[in-house]
């Protein structure tokens, strides 16, 4: 049931208008015409939030390629946006413990760009998972966050994020039975909905009035709002989302014995999972038809729906499964992609403290060649063992940055046989350092009387 809701703001926290959700298609075609890393993310990211809209799933392939991209530009901003989607994706495989992982993982990444709607958006996604998993106090901790992180109200979406907001905080609210706190965010969502001219929106306003005024006892309330969500229902799109009404609907109709309402109500559901094939909705329709036979003491018909509700229960936990060995393959890809992006990275900054290095060691080598060759000048042993020092150092750090990608490979990055390799490396040049400088020294001595005999004379 908590997954239908995250359906829904899945939706709405895109950075899209309603009308862009037509544009699938020509979309595409931009995808297909373009190979600018930008703005093929940007594209791709447009085109999840549509079939997001059309409770479509996130597939694979889309985080893939997002995330490829996000990391080829090393851009933080864009690897929210695709830890956000892969978050998404893993709550829909049913692996709210990885989906916590990435959401979690990509809030840092939106803070480093100050990008408050993303920031928002990732705590609201955060407290739907604590909703499936029954944490609700840790749902309305990431609620409030995510409230005091709502972009400014001058932000072109701010009515969008603020029904996030609203809706998980009514949510919670009627989870927790708290029926003045739900009435006044239902209320406040429904005002917010009306504001932003979206059907949908509306929609889930005006039934979760209903179910607060049902819990509340004011029937009559709860019905005129039940009413107007039905008469908008042929106008919503989202299945996930009429599964939802359905569901607080139905409820209410057996509540008071409307049973006559109430089998239509199953009857719709039915309908729905049939015309949408979805096992979860047709499950959904026939636990309340069993529900409503049962009612009627028809017990052929209640024991009817019963059998195919266990045979969707069993089809359901099958395709779990399968679910869940696709996401386990997907997480190790997309570590596998983390990991070689990391390995890029750290190449990259290898490369450039070599070069470092090396400039370093060149000039204090050209210091110290200076100071011995210098037929004028009387060299100071002290200062020359100090550069020599210095040349040690940077000599060692050169070695190991060069040999550390060969040694951890060697060592399979043991602590204990790494500070062993290192140990020999030290080993090797410390001797020729100690030999370096006796024959420094020497020459040096040499040198410095030589010159002070010229100057003598």
């Amino acid at each position: 049931m908590t997954k239908n809701i995250f359906i829904f703001f899945l939706f709405i926290s895109s950075q899209t208008i309603l009308a862009q959700y037509k544009l699938t298609d020509s979309l595409e075609n931009a995808l297909k015409n373009t190979s600018v890393p930008e703005e093929r993310f940007h594209i791709l990211n447009r085109i999840a939030d549509i079939r997001n809209f059309q409770a479509e799933k996130i597939d694979s392939a889309t985080c893939v390629e997002m995330l490829r991209i996000a990391e080829q530009l090393n851009n933080d901003s864009l690897l929210a946006v695709s830890y956000n989607l892969i978050g998404i994706y893993f709550f829909n495989k049913g692996d709210n413990m990885t989906s916590l992982e990435y959401l979690i993982k990509a809030i840092p990444l939106a803070e480093k760009s100050d990008d408050k709607r993303r920031i928002s958006s990732l705590y609201f996604d955060i407290s739907l998972v604590y909703f499936n998993l029954h944490s609700y106090e840790e749902a309305y901790d990431n609620i409030i966050i995510g409230g005091k992180n709502l972009p400014d109200k001058a932000f072109p979406y701010y009515d969008y994020m603020l029904i996030q907001y609203q809706r998980n905080l009514t949510q919670y609210y009627i989870l927790e039975d708290q029926k003045d706190s739900a009435l006044k965010y239902a209320q406040e969502l429904l005002e917010t909905s009306r504001r932003t001219r979206g059907i949908l929106f509306e929609f889930a306003s005006l039934y979760l009035n209903g179910t607060v005024y049902g819990m509340m006892g004011n029937d009559e309330m709860a019905q005129d709002f039940f009413n107007k969500a039905l008469v908008l229902s042929d106008s919503v799109e989202n299945p996930e989302e009429k599964l939802k009404f359905h569901e607080s609907y139905i409820e209410f109709l057996l509540k008071n014995n409307k049973l006559t309402e109430a089998y239509d109500q199953s009857w719709e559901l039915m309908s729905l999972a049939e015309s949408d094939n979805d096992i979860y909705i047709k499950m959904a329709g026939a636990g309340y038809l069993r529900q409503v036979f049962d009612k009627m003491n028809n017990v052929d018909s209640a024991y009817h729906y019963s059998k195919i509700e266990m045979l969707l229960s069993d089809q359901i936990f099958s395709k779990r499964n399968i679910d869940k060995i696709q996401a386990i393959a997907f997480n190790e890809k997309i570590r596998i992609m983390e990991e070689d992006a990391k390995k890029i990275e750290e190449e990259k900054q290898r490369h450039l403290q070599l070069q470092y290095l090396s400039l370093a060691l060149v000039i204090i080598t050209l210091v110290i060649l200076y100071m011995l060759f210098s037929h004028k000048l009387i060299s100071n042993p002290e200062r020359i063992e100090y550069f020599g020092v210095l040349a040690l150092l940077i000599v060692f750090e050169f070695v190991n940055l060069i040999l550390h990608p060969l040694l951890g490979e060697l060592t399979h990055h043991r602590p204990i046989l790494m500070l062993f390799g290192l140990v020999s490396i030290a080993a090797f040049l410390v001797p020729f350092h100690h030999k370096a400088e006796k024959w420094i020294k020497e020459y040096l001595a040499k040198k410095n009387k030589e010159i002070r005999i010229e100057s003598e004379i």
